[in-house]
């Protein structure tokens, strides 16, 4: 393996596909899909997330030492300082094309956004370490598809009016609603494998301690909130009725409320994280058709669920979707367990 093989494995590149996939979704919604803001923004969120990830190894590597030695030793082959290189390098890249799409696209809200995506991708971090605010870091995880979202559909606009505001306000911001209230809801599915480590900082995971408090009937109120809120935005007009297409992912969704709740183990806990990261893909790809029902959606689509499989697979520092990984889901989901066997998770951050 090379350093830059154990680069990209040990900053999850896999993530560039959750954050293109609602920016792409936002410009094809608008019919500005145009071959030069995809391209841009593919690089783009590539630089961004290689950016984020990079910093993240270096900020937090004392509890990673804990929690996932196996990323660890990943980026101790590739070396710390060729991560800070490539952070530095990753950085730079973004306020190039932040500069860019400035030019191509002179915009004070676009200009906002742009900023506001760099200032939490460093200071999640670095900066003001806002990952240690039990409460703000699962917020700013939402920007995987909030932020993105937004910086897409603005530049989507010719410039903003009272007509595109009233527009957004009636289609685009429900759909926004529903993508960071599912990811709020069930990003913390990330925290069941990081108990450890992130206990001998001091950090106590905000989502982690609701699911101890309040027990599984939480876990099934963090899933089904996604089909709430869908269901409500149809009845009251807000999505069309092809929306309630999504509630057929109700049983998939019921399978990662069982994992949430009933993982113990530490394989119970990588299987049932692996799990989430799965079911918001497959969330993006359903709601991105739903929003946006164009060949064009297809096709943006096929390409991120590529990239995102391959990555997966072949690029990521875990040793990708296996079938004991597989196993454990369907067990935890499926199978007859003894009572009390299930216990709530002590938990940490990515």
């Amino acid at each position: 393996m090379t350093r830059t093989d154990a680069l990209l494995r040990a900053t999850s590149v896999r993530f560039a596909a959750l954050y293109f996939l609602p920016y792409y979704t936002a410009l094809v919604a608008e019919g500005r899909a145009r071959w030069e803001w995809v391209a841009l923004g593919a690089v783009y969120w590539c630089a961004h997330g290689l950016g984020t990830e990079s910093l993240n190894r270096l900020a937090d590597r004392a509890e990673d030492e804990i929690n996932r030695p196996e990323r660890t030793a990943l980026c101790h082959r590739a070396g710390f300082p060729l991560l800070r290189r490539a952070a530095v390098a990753a950085w730079g890249v973004v306020l190039l094309l932040d500069a860019v799409l400035l030019v191509l696209h002179p915009d004070p809200w676009l200009a906002l956004f742009l900023f506001l995506a760099g200032f939490s991708g460093v200071n999640y971090s670095y900066g003001l370490r806002l990952c240690r605010n039990r409460y703000l870091a699962p917020l700013l995880l939402t920007f995987h598809f909030g932020g993105t979202f937004v910086i897409g559909t603005v530049l989507a606009q010719e410039r903003w009016n009272t007509d595109v505001l009233r527009h957004f306000a009636g289609y685009g911001l429900p759909f926004f609603v529903v993508g960071m209230v599912t990811l709020l809801a069930l990003g913390g599915a990330k925290d069941l494998t990081d108990v450890a480590g992130d206990t001998s900082i001091g950090y106590r995971s905000a989502w982690i301690d609701l699911l101890r408090r309040y027990g599984a009937w939480i876990a099934g109120a963090m899933v089904g909130s996604t089909y709430l809120l869908v269901t409500v935005f149809v009845l009251v007009g807000a999505f069309p009725a092809r929306f309630l297409l999504w509630l057929l992912m109700i049983p998939v969704a019921v399978a990662l409320g069982r994992c949430v709740w009933r993982a113990h183990t530490p394989e119970e806990r990588f299987a049932t994280r692996e799990f989430f990261y799965q079911y918001w893909v497959l969330s993006l790809i359903v709601g991105a058709l739903l929003y946006a029902p164009h060949w064009a959606t297809l096709t943006g689509i096929a390409a991120g669920a590529a990239f995102w499989a391959l990555t997966t697979q072949c690029l990521h520092w875990s040793a990708g979707i296996s079938a004991a990984t597989v196993r454990t889901v369907a067990e935890l989901a499926f199978g007859v367990r003894p009572v009390g066997a299930g216990a709530a998770p002590d938990g940490g951050r990515d």
